[in-house]
């Protein structure tokens, strides 16, 4: 019987079982992928194009995560910032730098920076004013969360992004913005070749089972049922299976005191990623990634993979990531998504006669979403399951949007291990902002 109990291989799962080995426990970490990452993993096509899940930028608060990247032996790119908004999706006459709230001509004359917040909406509006709202900030985060708006918190606005900056910058106009825009690393190989060498280079072999799913946990007796009938007994479980899973777990909602109701929600994506050959078209030749709030452009969020990596392409083409969502009450299918994304990147210079392969993968829970009442809901479940060994962390575990970064992601998963060993404070999950 392992002490420990990992489910899922991604950040989380792999920085409790590293901070495991380290002080010597024993443990098993399974997952239902052939990979480990998770989320943050990369996928190899048929044509050798490398594609991300999501438009992933690599930052660090911490030192234990910086020694992870070193152990890991990856070696990193630093890949200049040079991210765009595409208003309105007719050509490239419409791309502005970002943040497009410091591109301003003149500032906007119906701001209330100090009116009273009930959502994310009041938020924007009162903040940004009334046309930004409407030709961005509105559009682009329906896009992004596939919420209303009025549904979500605002509170994680505040917070620092990946970088230094905040998660939304403050207002500000042309020419105003101090200092240069920066940059990031990014694993060459892909974001999935780090989680990869963390892997094979800080576990024991043996520890970690791919190919195998958790198909249900007696969370009362500590007892998990795997895809093949076996069961496997643990003292303590760290997983990154979705909190909703776990509330399941539980015996759903309204077991045990949690909420009568389960309000959580999460954005459904297609991963979409195009590679062309020859040149890329000059409107996206330089750019990191871009922002689309126009709702007739599918994706909401574009990012140039081989500007990471060329290897993410290969000599002589270029590839492009678009996440598209699957908003409330409009069906769309793979085909679909790929064909419509295929037809809005013609209008910035993308032909489709060069494209030499068409990638896509549905992501069922692309973002956990910061709605109204999420924090009281997740604080209840997550007393009970501790209250019996078990601590739903990452992405999806925590269902916290602003402690999901992979470097938060992997500390989670070691102060995880250390509270239930010791009772050491989880500061990165509950405290984002302290870091």
């Amino acid at each position: 019987m392992p002490t420990f109990l990992i489910v899922g291989a991604g950040p989380t799962g792999l920085g409790a079982a590293v901070r495991l080995t380290e002080l010597g426990i024993d443990h098993l970490v399974v997952d239902a992928g052939e990979q480990v990452g998770g989320m943050a993993t990369s996928v190899r096509d048929a044509h050798g194009f490398t594609w991300d899940l999501g438009g992933h930028v690599l930052h660090s608060h911490f030192a234990e995560f910086d020694r992870a990247v070193d152990v890991s032996g990856v070696k990193m790119n630093d890949v200049a910032r040079n991210g765009w908004v595409w208003l309105d999706g007719s050509g490239p006459q419409a791309l502005v730098p970002t943040p497009i709230q410091q591109q301003l001509t003149e500032m906007p004359t119906d701001l209330y920076p100090d009116a009273p917040l009930h959502n994310l909406a009041d938020y924007y509006r009162t903040n940004f004013g009334g046309k930004l709202f409407d030709e961005f900030f509105g559009p682009y985060n329906y896009k992004m969360w596939t919420a209303p708006l009025e549904q979500i918190d605002h509170e994680w606005t505040s917070l620092r992004s990946g970088s230094a900056a905040p998660n939304v910058p403050r207002l500000g106009l042309a020419g105003s913005a101090t200092g240069p825009a920066g940059s990031f690393p990014y694993p060459i190989g892909g974001t999935g070749a780090l989680w990869q060498g963390v892997h094979d280079r800080m576990l024991a072999p043996g520890t970690v089972r791919l190919g195998t799913r958790v198909v249900d946990i007696d969370v009362a007796r500590r007892i998990a049922t795997l895809d093949d009938g076996s069961t496997v007994a643990y003292d303590h479980c760290v997983s990154s299976a979705p909190l909703t899973t776990a509330w399941d777990w539980l015996g759903g909602a309204g077991a045990a005191g949690t909420a009568e109701r389960n309000t959580l929600c999460a954005s459904r994506i297609y991963a979409v990623g195009l590679g062309y050959r020859g040149p890329a078209p000059e409107a996206l030749a330089d750019k990191t990634w871009l922002y689309c709030p126009d709702l007739t452009v599918p994706w909401y969020r574009a990012t140039m993979l081989n500007n990471y990596d060329p290897a993410n392409a290969g000599d002589g083409r270029w590839n492009v990531l678009c996440e598209v969502p699957l908003l409330p009450g409009q069906p769309l299918t793979a085909d679909d998504a790929v064909r419509r994304t295929e037809e809005s990147l013609r209008a910035l210079g993308a032909e489709p006669e060069y494209v030499v392969s068409r990638f896509v993968q549905d992501v069922p829970m692309g973002y956990p979403v910061p709605t109204l009442g999420r924090d009281g809901i997740v604080r209840t479940i997550d007393e009970r399951l501790r209250a019996h060994g078990f601590y739903s962390r990452g992405r999806f575990g925590g269902w916290r949007y602003e402690s999901s970064n992979q470097d938060y992601g992997y500390m989670q998963g070691r102060e995880a291990v250390d509270n239930a060993l010791s009772g050491a404070p989880e500061d990165v999950y509950w405290h984002p902002d302290r870091f």
